[in-house]
């Protein structure tokens, strides 16, 4: 497998000998090796992708794990995180949302999983398996919305989900990300970058963004002038 930053600076590849390499294609005529080969898998590498802004590489496996990758140095790329587990059986395809916080994977086990990468040293599984296909699943792509997920399969269909997640999740993510109350901030990031709910609901403390938690931190107040 390879597969181009979204700048198209940068190469990945994914290999049988279970090493992801990448590449320097700024210039296309004149290519260079970027550090050490990516090393964790322990079989072929099936699929690699780069999240939109360039500094997140996804991998998946015939180990049946999904490896995640901070390449926003791709001179010194690291490991992020434990690999992601729960498919049983060869990871055929990988794709991040146009947003970056939802990965898809595409198994042999004939399901599709999406997992949580808005914090991408934290991956957390969304939901149960996507379930349908009667054979392997070998490709997975997003809409440009995130919306809607397409996959393709061995058994010769294709099947498209609708992967738009309700409020509830989005907050419910949110607020694990966090461990606390959404700061406006936070808000913009993780569920809303229109905040004009924020200012108008939840600002005020009868309806906190994560009643369960602990309140968001309070301003540091600004010290007084010496006299």
């Amino acid at each position: 497998s390879v597969a181009f930053s979204n700048d198209g600076k940068t190469l990945a590849s994914g290999s049988r000998d279970g090493t992801i390499r990448l590449w320097d294609v700024s210039d296309a005529a004149h290519p260079q090796a970027l550090g050490a080969p990516l090393t964790g898998h322990t079989s072929v590498v099936n699929s690699v992708a780069f999240s939109q802004d360039g500094k997140t590489l996804a991998s998946g496996s015939a180990d049946t794990t999904i490896r995640l990758w901070d390449v926003s140095d791709a001179a010194q790329p690291q490991a992020l995180g434990a690999p992601l587990t729960g498919h049983t059986d060869s990871v055929e395809s990988v794709a991040f949302s146009h947003d970056g916080k939802t990965l898809a994977s595409g198994s042999f086990d004939t399901t599709i999983r999406l997992w949580d990468v808005s914090d991408a040293a934290h991956p957390q599984a969304l939901g149960a398996p996507l379930t349908g296909h009667t054979f392997a699943v070998s490709s997975v792509a997003f809409s440009k919305d995130g919306k809607t997920l397409a996959s393709g399969s061995f058994d010769t269909t294709i099947r498209l989900w609708d992967t738009a997640l309700d409020a509830d999740v989005l907050f419910a993510r949110a607020c694990v990300i966090v461990n606390r109350n959404l700061t406006r901030a936070e808000y913009a990031k993780y569920i809303d970058i229109d905040t004009a709910k924020y200012d108008t609901v939840y600002a005020k403390p009868e309806n906190r963004t994560c009643p369960d938690l602990p309140v968001e931190p309070l301003a540091t107040p600004t010290p007084s002038p010496t006299p």
